[in-house]
């Protein structure tokens, strides 16, 4: 093989390393994507959990207090 032929070789060999790298970020990229869905998803129903319990600890206390003062 002649040099020429050599360096043909060796940058078919690397083009396709780069695509490799390249389909590679772009699974990762959609597995980071699936998970910022998923973490959203849970950020969201925790504040809303914890917006439900405020309500409703806010309610007991105010029920309390106004037994309190019938009593």
């Amino acid at each position: 093989m002649s040099t020429h032929e050599d360096l043909l070789l060796v940058i078919g060999r690397l083009e396709g390393k780069v695509d490799c790298i390249l389909s590679t970020m772009t699974a990762h990229g959609q597995d980071i994507e699936k998970l910022d869905d998923r973490v959203r998803e849970l950020e969201q129903s925790r504040s809303w959990a914890l917006g439900v319990a405020a309500v409703v600890g806010a309610a007991c206390s105010l029920g309390l207090n106004q037994l309190g003062d019938f009593l």
